[in-house]
């Protein structure tokens, strides 16, 4: 048995244990706050937000655990961390843990609220609602089938052959809740609880959807997975359904639902809608949705769209932050049309005068500025730091298009870790003005044309948020969030006091002004519209169904701005302005927007006393599991435990079946310094009978002689070493000792007839003998270097298909190997030792992935090409081929066995070509346990090669060469035990005897016999095999990735082998 079957027995439990964690922040000292039910964790510079949010933890702690009459057993933890300008929550329920990122969250898909206020009241709803939700407690998250298939090829020094089919699929999850109920739950608000509503953007992604028949089914609504804004939109839809069943059925069904679906054997939502309000959900669904249709088709009655622009841009779903150029000749705007996902821009330039738009840059945030008609400065996420933080910085880009119409492009980073976004050019006072975020609070930084010296002007410290910036004669005007939705204030260019300009209860949000214009875009009819004031008139410019945004007027009076409509943001011009009359802008019923709630946390921040963080591991957690392996069933475990920030993580499992074969593995990962130190163990014991006669020196057997053989094997492997990431580049330097140890218990039977035993045998003499005896057959020491740099384009079917970018893997290793080789006379005790010979070599492999995309169908489909070059290398050629490459198999050329013996040696060369096109996505098929969401088909071309190896035969024969020349060739008299090498790498049999000596490398199957020169000829020709690969991506349980990968193989220009091959994954991810 080898031991790289260690790989593999852990390749299923590794989906589970999640993505490593490659930057640890050793730079953040960490602090603790405790409240009656929480303890807040920050680390300096966050301790505003962390007092802000043990405030509202408690505030909100009695309401949510009233409603669903759950409490958890112990206090919450919850992470405040301002490491990167990302805004997020995550809550891990059965951790009873939360993480936020201080920074406030700037979505064009929903309104603009008091951050530390919304994210703390929906992460630990989902605590409170899904810890309601456990069907086994929150220490047993879950059980697991999983099974490993094998080739029936293998050699004989192994048990079986190479896996060719990998399962891990949950059977009985400990919580399986459908998306839209858990995040329209979290986001439900009630009388005590108003951190959140229903504003009037999330108000437009549903009103536009409903208007163009364009509603997810009830299965659709259940899981995530969907490109674009899909995903958000599963928030949007539970949101509203949620807000529809505590309207018509009470915020009492959602504990009851919760309730029903904790039962250990209910994992349909549909039953339990039933259950607590007596129809299915599927009728709900349909009830919701019709009644939809009838509330916004009557809301829009009124509306008059005067069609007064064009639209200048329509791919893609965010157009967004359009800026003229001072000559009025050009645009800047941003756009995801190149992308898969909402909010992922690059920055593109829109000619006026030919209609035409070039990308000047991917990557870019927030709004652009111009300083001259070819410069443009812009927010772009930086690479990580030497910490790992990525931060907002500014970027200069002097661009020119020459006589071809072609682009050139001068970028320039501005600053370094600044945080700086949106910025402004003030052109009289010569200055960049931007906004930075720190602790959850905004302020105003002012720096020099020359883009240096910045200083930050104002002092805020209150968690205001702001999005933007204008120049308003000598002051700034923003418009920014204090409590819920924007408003506009001005502030003081020399001192940085800020004052109201324009505070009413509805938004007001994207202002511009220019030429003692002002326009800006506000909802108080409950729809966002184009609003302009100057010495003249003031009044709508706009009136739409969807919303107008983010205008920018020119100097001859053009307003370019960003139009919701038909799913997405698209970029329009209108030429001419004219007033509307506002009794005109009508939306029915809009009243819930001219009174939104206010907080009365604003000024409030917890004074309990800080203190030093303590290390706290959350778990332990179990996944019992079923393995099948090698037609045996192995019942077991897998188990992990965290520490609360990450800086401690062991993982474990173990199973056991009927034979006694144990596998235990347990990995170690410690966080708390610049690098990651880890260490893994593996234990693998396996039990084995074989029965086999007595074979004489010449090879007779004699068949009456039979040995009974039980084998035990032992297998360890462990390695420890580290691992660090240093932008985006990772390594890894790791030490590994395996060994290998074989125990055999042997009953030897001597069938006798009764003539020989009555003529021969006297007294008790023995018919049988046992023995037993044990002896490693294997030591390996080794000291490896690793990197991987992976330069993909994120894809929404990411790694299903990936498009665009490329990623390498190399390694360097240098290996000690000792492999027994045969018994040996110790001399001093007159015994036998197992003799273990070194084959000590380098190890060298790069791996190189390249990924190009076609688009077709204008973009909407496309057609995704990898190729993929292996290259393997050992220094050492003369070594055993238990060292070597084997380029066969679920990881080489798929036509092939794994062990495929032309396929091996101390050099391998492999060339992947795929072509991938998906031929569907976005869908639901299926029912509630598993859903079908996307389906991809491939075809796959490999060519490959090994180089300078022995393959060793155990079956040939020559009908016309002479033993005695065989002797003088190989130095033996045992010819008839004679194994060698079928490749001849020594040169023992001159070339022109090689055609007739008949070799099997395969075995005793004479449809398998060759001559060594047509063995020769076949090993050093490149192999070519076609194969097609089928790829299906759903969910499982609503919330349980299931990635499912089948493959079919054959090779096409080898006479020996003819067979099709299979591939079957089906894991969490491709």
């Amino acid at each position: 048995m080898r031991i790289k079957y260690l790989i593999f027995s852990i390749a299923i439990f590794t989906s589970l244990y999640g993505q490593i964690k490659w930057y640890n922040h050793p730079e953040l000292e960490w602090q603790t706050i405790e409240t009656e039910h929480f303890k807040i964790h920050f680390h300096q510079g966050t301790e505003r937000s962390a007092r802000e949010a043990a405030e509202v933890a408690e505030y909100v702690y009695k309401p949510i655990t009233d409603l669903y009459d759950f409490k958890p057993e112990t206090k919450t933890e919850i992470v405040i961390k301002d490491v990167d300008d990302y805004s997020n929550g995550a809550a891990y329920f059965f951790e009873n843990l939360i993480e936020i990122w201080a920074k406030p969250l700037d979505y064009d898909l929903r309104g603009s609220h008091r951050w530390m206020q919304d994210v703390i009241s929906h992460e630990f709803t989902h605590i409170v609602q899904l810890g309601k939700s456990m069907r086994f407690g929150n220490k047993v998250l879950g059980a697991y089938v999983q099974k490993l298939g094998y080739e029936d090829e293998k050699r004989d020094d192994v048990l079986y052959g190479y896996p060719n089919e990998i399962i891990s699929y949950p059977v009985a999850p400990g919580v399986s809740i459908p998306l839209w109920l858990a995040e329209g739950t979290a986001q439900h608000m009630y009388d005590e609880l108003f951190f959140d509503y229903w504003d009037s953007i999330r108000d437009m992604l549903l009103r536009d959807r409903i208007l163009n028949n364009k509603m997810y089914t009830f299965e659709q609504m259940n899981s995530f997975g969907k490109c674009g804004m899909g995903n958000e939109l599963v928030y949007n839809f539970g949101y509203s359904l949620v807000n529809y069943i505590s309207e018509n059925y009470g915020d009492s069904s959602f504990k009851n639902i919760s309730i029903s679906m904790s039962k250990p054997f209910n994992y349909s939502i549909n039953k339990s809608i039933k259950e607590v309000i007596g129809i299915t959900g599927e009728q709900l669904h349909s009830e919701w949705k019709q009644h939809l249709k009838e509330y916004y088709t009557k809301r829009v009655s009124k509306i008059n769209d005067k069609n007064n622009y064009i639209i200048i841009e329509d791919q893609g779903i965010t157009n967004i932050n359009p800026r003229w150029s001072p000559d009025n000749k050009m645009i800047a705007y941003l756009s995801d049309k190149d992308n898969d996902y909402f909010g992922r821009t690059d920055l593109f330039i829109y000619n006026v005068s030919d209609s035409t738009h070039k990308k000047i840059k991917s990557g870019v945030k927030s709004i652009p500025a111009w300083i001259n008609d070819s410069l443009i400065v812009y927010t772009k996420l930086s690479k990580p730091d030497k910490n790992g933080s990525k931060y907002f910085d500014l970027y200069k880009n002097n661009f020119t298009i020459d006589e071809n119409d072609k682009i050139k492009i001068d970028e320039e980073r501005l600053t370094y870790g600044l945080r700086l976004y949106s910025p402004v050019y003030d052109k009289k006072n010569d200055k960049i003005i931007a906004v930075n975020t720190y602790d959850g609070t905004s302020n105003i930084v002012v720096g020099n044309s020359d883009f240096s010296d910045y200083e930050i002007l104002t002092e805020f410290n209150d968690g205001i948020q702001i999005y933007s910036v204008a120049i308003y004669e000598d002051q700034y005007l923003i418009d920014a969030v204090r409590n819920h939705e924007r408003n506009l204030y001005l502030v003081d260019s020399k001192s940085g006091e800020l004052s109201d300009f324009i505070n009413v209860s509805w938004d007001v949000r994207d202002h511009n002004y220019k030429n003692e214009t002002l326009i800006f875009s506000d909802d108080r009819e409950g729809i966002y519209n184009l609003y302009i004031k100057n010495n003249n008139d003031e009044g709508y410019i706009t009136d739409l169904i969807g919303g107008a945004f983010k205008p920018d007027i020119s100097i001859d009076g053009k307003v370019v701005f960003s139009i919701y409509k038909d799913g997405g943001y698209k970029l329009a011009l209108m030429d001419k302005i004219e007033i509307i009359n506002s009794l005109d802008v009508t939306y029915e019923d809009n009243n819930q927007y001219l009174n939104r709630p206010t907080s009365p946390l604003m000024d409030k921040q917890f004074d309990g006393l800080a203190t030093k963080y303590q290390d706290k591991m959350t778990g332990p957690f179990f996944f019992p599991r079923i393995m099948f392996d090698y037609e045996t069933v192995k019942p077991g475990l897998y188990f992990f435990d965290n520490e609360a920030l990450r800086s401690l993580s062991v993982f474990g499992g173990l199973t056991l079946n009927s034979r006694k074969d144990l596998d235990l593995s347990l990995l170690f990962d410690y966080n708390k310094n610049l690098l990651t130190y880890y260490f893994n163990f593996y234990w693998m014991s396996r039990n084995t009978s074989r029965d086999h006669n007595f074979k004489r020196a010449n090879g007779y057997e004699i068949d009456n002689i039979v040995y009974d053989v039980d084998y035990m094997y032992h297998l360890f492997s462990s390695d420890v070493g580290s691992r660090f990431i240093y932008k985006n580049h990772k390594f890894w330097t790791y030490y590994t000792y395996n060994s290998s140890r074989q125990f055999y218990y042997v009953n030897m039977f001597q069938d006798l007839n009764e003539e020989y035993v009555e003529d021969f045998l006297f007294g008790n003499e023995p018919t049988s003998l046992y023995f037993k005896g044990a002896y490693d057959y294997y030591h390996g020491h080794s000291m490896t270097f690793k990197y991987e740099y992976d330069a993909r384009s994120r894809h929404f079917l990411y790694s299903m298909i990936p498009s665009k970018g490329y990623k390498i893997n190399s390694v360097i290793s240098y290996e000690k190997n000792n492999i027994f080789e045969e018994f040996r006379v110790n001399e001093d005790f007159g015994s036998f030792v197992p003799y273990l010979a070194s084959h000590d070599t380098w190890r060298f492999i790069v791996d190189y992935n390249k990924y190009w995309k076609i688009n077709i169908k204008d973009g909407k489909d496309f057609l995704a090409l990898k190729n993929n070059i292996v290259y393997s290398f050992l220094s050492n050629d003369d070594v055993n081929d238990f060292v070597y490459f084997f380029g066969g198999g679920l990881t080489g050329m798929k036509g092939y066995t794994y062990y495929e013996p032309t396929l091996q040696g101390p050099e391998l060369f492999i060339l992947n070509n795929e072509i991938s096109m998906k031929l569907f996505s976005d869908k639901t098929y299926g029912f509630e346990i598993l859903s079908l969401s996307a389906l991809s088909i491939g075809l796959i071309s490999q060519t490959g090669k090994a180089n300078n190896s022995r393959i060793i035969s155990r079956e040939w024969y020559s009908d016309s060469i002479s033993n005695s020349l065989l002797s003088e060739w190989f130095e033996t008299d045992d010819i008839n035990n004679l194994e060698f090498d079928a490749l001849d790498k020594n040169n023992r049999i001159p070339d022109e005897y090689e055609d007739e000596i008949v070799v099997n490398v395969y075995g005793d199957n004479p449809d398998n016999e060759e001559t060594m020169e047509e063995l020769k000829k076949r090993y050093n020709r490149f192999k070519q095999t076609f194969g097609i690969s089928l790829k299906v991506f759903g969910f499982s349980f609503y919330s349980y990735p299931t990635a499912l990968t089948y493959e079919l193989h054959l090779p096409y220009n080898d006479n020996m082998n003819k067979d099709r091959r299979h591939y079957l994954k089906i894991l969490f991810d491709f």
